[in-house]
């Protein structure tokens, strides 16, 4: 899953992107209200971690204008304030959860993959489509015939990508950016490559390629 992190310290941003990336995230960092409009703008994002204290706008201002433009990414609220009445405030404009500075990275993730939960509509951190059942958690794969495989990061989140949106087709372009975060793009050649190695592992009729257009997982239609 792509996050954005929307936080002026440079050091903290960093810290919290080294985290999600051990945990399997991509991640693209903003450090103004700025570079995270046009971010959000032209990237898909499943959440995005915002700080309110941003150099040149209010976080609060900055999510209000999201949701009032159709944003529905799951927001979560990092800042130093503690006041309760803020805390409302923030949770009325949009925001999906809060989180006070200081905080500890554990319950950062258990806070934001719980609000990617609530926006996808599942109550675990496991998707399952055709008796293939990916497990956040554990990063492993069950087959229907009850194989269970650990998958590297980047195919656990290419396979992701998939499970949530059985039969959308999606471009190489699109599945590169799932992949990587935006300063570190490599080819668009390693997606085949991801592609190929799933296709070993969940059968080669699962992943259709559309010529031209992209790939997708072909949900079978009787179950």
């Amino acid at each position: 899953m792509k996050i954005l992190i929307v936080e002026d310290n440079a050091v903290l941003a960093k810290r919290i992107s080294d985290w999600l990336a051990q945990a399997h995230y991509t991640v693209d960092i903003a450090k103004t209200g700025k570079e995270a409009d046009s971010l959000i703008e032209t990237s898909s994002y499943q959440a995005v971690i915002l700080d309110i204290g941003l150099p040149d706008e209010n976080g609060l201002s900055l999510m209000q204008r999201w949701r009032k433009n159709g944003k529905k990414e799951a927001i979560l609220i990092l800042t130093a304030r503690s006041n309760w009445t803020e805390r409302v405030e923030g949770l009325n404009a949009g925001a999906d959860d809060y989180l006070p500075k200081p905080f500890e990275f554990d319950e950062l993730k258990a806070r934001l993959s719980a609000i990617i939960r609530r926006k996808d509509g599942r109550t675990t951190d496991q998707i399952s489509v055709d008796g293939f059942s990916l497990n956040a958690s554990y990063r492993t794969l069950t087959t229907p015939d009850q194989k269970e495989f650990r998958l590297t990061a980047t195919e656990f989140r290419l396979l992701q990508c998939f499970l949530r949106s059985p039969d959308r087709v999606f471009s190489q372009d699109e599945l590169v950016e799932t992949l990587y975060n935006i300063e570190r793009c490599p080819t668009r050649n390693v997606v085949q490559v991801y592609i190929t190695r799933l296709r070993k592992i969940i059968g080669v009729n699962k992943i259709k390629t559309l010529r031209g257009q992209g790939y997708y997982f072909e949900k079978d239609p009787n179950r």
